[in-house]
């Protein structure tokens, strides 16, 4: 009897080890993952987080240029018939319709048919107004600015192949980082060929041409 009892008090307490065991090692298992669940789940949130930020919509890559775009500055010196003649700083962008406004508008006499309205305006632009009968040689005076003296417009187009960096600012939707971009393109591969090789300048989509093309040239 005495035997029996050893036998089962021995079963018992082996089994009441391996109980401890088991749960000794289960409970090890649960603290370490719950120690390292979250914090896999933090790193992962983090790296996800990391993509959306580098991750940028082109769409508001476009519209931020747009601003940069809008907030440049150029000075014009206007001249001739208008209301208040002088030194204008003008916005990027803007034609000499603006700049006419800007000085008041046109005097009683002056003859705005010699004056293209709609064209860009350019930092250090000059634009005479005359008055009706008055000859005048150059009424609108573009900076020359690039290495060879030539300007980089052609009949009032900008030429993309030529044109400098201050140049290129003055197209639609063109600020100082793509201007670079054009001129870093064509050095590196070549003249334009086309207007619609502009396309392939980093950053210079269809939409941005769209805004463009009858604004450039590649005419030599």
């Amino acid at each position: 009897m005495k035997e029996l009892w050893s036998v089962h008090k021995i079963k018992l307490l082996v089994s009441i080890s391996v109980i401890a065991v088991i749960s000794v090692l289960g409970w090890s298992g649960l603290s370490e993952g719950g120690t390292d669940a979250p914090t896999q789940q933090i790193s992962f949130i983090e790296e996800v987080q990391g993509e959306e930020k580098e991750e940028k919509n082109p769409e508001e890559i476009e519209k931020s240029q747009e601003v940069e775009v809008a907030n440049q500055e150029v000075l014009i010196d206007i001249k001739g018939h208008v209301m208040q003649p002088g030194v204008y700083r003008m916005k990027t962008g803007d034609r000499i319709i603006d700049a006419v406004e800007k000085a008041g508008g046109f005097l009683e006499g002056a003859d705005s048919d010699k004056v293209n309205l709609a064209a860009l305006l350019a930092d250090e632009m000059v634009i005479i107004v005359p008055k009706e009968g008055e000859e005048i040689e150059v009424v609108v005076q573009q900076p020359v600015t690039n290495e060879t003296g030539d300007s980089g417009t052609s009949g009032g187009l900008v030429n993309i192949n030529t044109a400098s960096l201050e140049e290129l600012t003055t197209l639609t939707g063109i600020g100082p980082s793509k201007a670079k971009a054009i001129v870093d393109y064509r050095t590196e591969n070549g003249l334009f060929k086309k207007e619609e090789d502009i396309m392939q300048v980093t950053g210079i989509g269809q939409k941005s041409f769209e805004k463009l093309r009858d604004e450039i040239t590649v005419a030599n």
